[in-house]
């Protein structure tokens, strides 16, 4: 008679899978979490918030945004109504060396329209918008035709000139006031010699220095035009 003990084999569960760890090693824990398909282990927590810049954002911020370009070329309109009687002003005064020198001194009221956009919208390009907007105007309602479109231009440079050499980082008083130096200075030089008519040194100088002046008094009224809107509220944009 056989006395070896009998080892009785229970039977394993239906449906479940044979193990097939190799011996000796441990079970996985129960709470670990599954893996993303770049190998990185999934997040157990809330997903976080993912921030993304749009493109349609910051062009509402520049001077292509709506409301800053329609403000700006409402400026413009505006600044052509000023220009244009301004023109014929000039062709009737500036015909010797004392009209010259009376145009000079008005000079002021030329740098309002050039300058003030720039003033109430502080935006990379307002100055060059602008000047086009008064130049296409005046192209058609003065005498001067599609030249006048260029000399907007250049008007718009003179005066965007100091805001750019800054990398239109500073929008302050002695800015303009800088501006006012280079519009003032170079269109006062170039006034006798633009209407064919002769004049000394001397007045040169003298209208250079009432031009300049001029220049300041508009860019003042420029500033009060920009803190009278800001308490409405209305058109300002830094």
């Amino acid at each position: 008679m056989d006395h070896t003990a009998s080892r009785t084999v229970e039977p394993e569960p239906a449906g479940s899978e044979p193990d097939s760890r190799p011996a000796g090693s441990e079970p996985a824990p129960a709470d670990s979490a599954p893996a993303e398909p770049d190998g990185r282990p999934a997040s157990a927590g809330p997903a976080e918030p993912v921030i993304r810049s749009s493109a349609r954002g910051s062009l509402r911020d520049s001077i292509l945004g709506t409301r800053n370009l329609m403000t700006v070329a409402a400026l413009g309109v505006v600044g052509a109504i000023m220009i244009v009687p301004l023109t014929y002003l000039s062709l009737a005064v500036a015909i010797n060396p004392r009209g010259i020198l009376i145009m000079c001194a008005l000079m002021g009221a030329w740098i309002i329209p050039y300058l003030l956009p720039g003033v109430i919208v502080n935006k990379p390009g307002v100055f060059i918008i602008s000047g086009f907007v008064m130049g296409v105007i005046a192209a058609f309602l003065t005498p001067q035709g599609p030249t006048a479109i260029l000399g907007s231009v250049i008007g718009s440079l003179y005066v965007g000139a100091p805001v750019a050499v800054l990398r239109y980082r500073h929008w302050a008083w002695w800015v303009y006031a800088l501006s006012g130096v280079i519009f003032g200075g170079l269109n006062a030089a170039a006034y006798g010699k633009g209407f064919g008519v002769a004049l000394t040194g001397g007045q040169v100088t003298l209208g250079v220095v009432l031009a300049i002046a001029s220049c300041w008094a508009g860019a003042g009224v420029c500033l009060l035009l920009k803190r009278a809107l800001a308490r409405t509220g209305a058109g300002v944009s830094r």
